[in-house]
């Protein structure tokens, strides 16, 4: 057998390796990051229901007051930037930063000093086979500064609604 065959054999092996392997790296994404099990050349994708995710931005304005911003009254630019990360976070759940979309809000509302971008996420509970609401929030000042704001679960409520 010569060389040049035993290269294809070996590239061949490791592609059906890879393959047969990529369904358990792919559940292990899903369920540590919460990636849809829709995307990413997605096996998972009829054992898991679809990803339900809300985002909201809250403005931090000088003096520390918070002003949510209303996604039902999004200008054409705040649309675009929240779209793109919605988008992105359904397919990549918590693998996709939320500091772009900060980052693009803050940019539109200049008199904001930082931004709170909130995710609400109803997943599938194991355990109950029910859905579960649950919440994550990232805090980014304008400045830089690496400083979280801490925010009850009442408070997210309220940023949600019922």
């Amino acid at each position: 057998m010569s060389e040049r065959v035993r290269r294809k054999r070996r590239l061949v092996s490791l592609f059906l390796v890879l393959f047969a392997l990529w369904p358990l790296a792919q559940y292990a994404l899903v369920r540590v990051y919460g990636t849809d099990p829709w995307k990413l050349f997605g096996w998972a994708m009829y054992c898991v229901p679809g990803p339900m995710k809300t985002v909201r931005v809250i403005l931090i304005e000088e003096g520390g007051a918070r002003r949510r911003l209303d996604f039902r009254r999004y200008t054409e630019e705040e649309r675009r930037v929240a779209d793109r990360f919605r988008e992105r976070r359904r397919a990549l759940g918590r693998l996709a930063s939320p500091e772009r979309l900060a980052a693009g809000m803050l940019e539109l509302h200049p008199e904001a000093v930082g931004a709170i971008v909130a995710v609400l996420s109803f997943e599938l509970d194991e355990r109950t086979a029910l859905l579960s609401r649950s919440y994550s929030y990232s805090t980014h000042w304008r400045d830089g500064r690496d400083e979280p704001l801490e925010i009850s679960e009442n408070t997210l409520n309220r940023y949600f609604g019922p």
